[in-house]
């Protein structure tokens, strides 16, 4: 039985999606790179929310965003179902695309730090898995540093899967791009200037030890020729424990643990009693499912 989890207003997350047997159906092509900018994009329209960085690798696929209206679900809906169906499209397969079973996984970033690590986090992926030796060199989707200082990236609908249309609103979507939310306001230079340089440190590194071990990049001509169908070699445990919250505090960590038990605590109780008939019980903040479409009360003060 999957457990409640709350969908608070303004909170931030690293969303994280695996593909089906960790297959590398979102292997880098300029073709499927242009319809994933354009299914968050699109996604992004439709539920506003904001995006800090984003990265999809080959068998998953890292979204750090804030969501100002306890709607995410329905913003990462709409962007992975897109993606799943534009997949199979383009493969001529049919089935489950993402990993069956299981819902993306959302991790909760409670301070600022912890924010801009995961974003740092995301963009390297690339780098980390030594595919390329600098995030922008990565064929995928991605948001590059320069993207993210521009604040927003231009998507054009693709003409595979997606209706023909002329509507001139939909052939185009801007996809925006935001900083992360704190107590630092930084001018878009400014904030640039500082992921680029967190980021290279972290690919300095990387690099450092892959040399110091004699290993080698894969390359981004050789990330082109991967087979979608093809998958990791390593040892692989479906259905595992995802993290709920990541923060270097050990007192934020905690704070947002005890958070969640007492919400799911309050919500099995609300939800007993509206079964039960009772269809004004108000339920916690951050209920997700039962606000959007049952239009449940929300207490405050559970």
């Amino acid at each position: 039985m999957v457990q409640a989890f709350p969908y608070d207003e303004m909170a931030t997350y690293l969303l994280t999606r695996n593909t089906s047997q960790r297959c590398y159906f979102l292997r880098p092509s300029k073709e499927l790179r242009e319809a994933i900018l354009y299914c968050i994009a699109d996604a992004q329209a439709q539920h506003p929310v904001q995006i800090h960085a984003f990265c999809a690798m080959s068998n998953h696929i890292h979204v750090v965003l804030t969501d100002p209206d306890g709607i995410a679900p329905l913003f990462v809906q709409a962007m992975n179902q897109n993606i799943a169906r534009y997949v199979n499209c383009s493969l001529g397969r049919f089935g489950a695309m993402w990993e069956g079973g299981a819902r993306p996984n959302y991790c909760v970033l409670p301070e600022y730090g912890d924010i801009l690590d995961k974003i740092v986090y995301t963009l390297t992926n690339p780098v980390k898995a030594g595919l390329v030796s600098q995030h922008h060199l990565w064929p995928g989707a991605i948001s590059s540093v320069s993207q993210i200082a521009r604040g927003r990236i231009t998507t054009k609908r693709p003409n595979r899967f997606f209706s023909k249309t002329d509507d001139p609103t939909i052939l185009t979507r801007e996809l925006i791009l935001t900083q992360a939310p704190g107590p630092v306001v930084m001018s878009p230079e400014d904030y640039g200037h500082y992921l680029t340089r967190r980021v290279a440190e972290v690919e300095e590194s990387i690099a450092a030890d892959r040399e110091a071990n004699g290993q080698k990049w894969l390359g981004r001509k050789e990330c082109l020729k991967i087979n979608p169908f093809d998958a990791p070699t390593t040892k692989w445990t479906p259905f595992t424990l995802n993290p709920k919250v990541s923060s270097k505090h050990e007192e934020a960590r905690k704070a947002w643990i005890l958070r969640l038990k007492r919400f799911r605590t309050h919500y099995r109780e609300a939800k007993r009693e509206f079964r039960a008939g009772n269809r004004e019980v108000p339920f916690p903040p951050g209920t997700y499912a039962m606000r959007v479409f049952w239009a449940v009360a929300l207490d405050p003060q559970l």
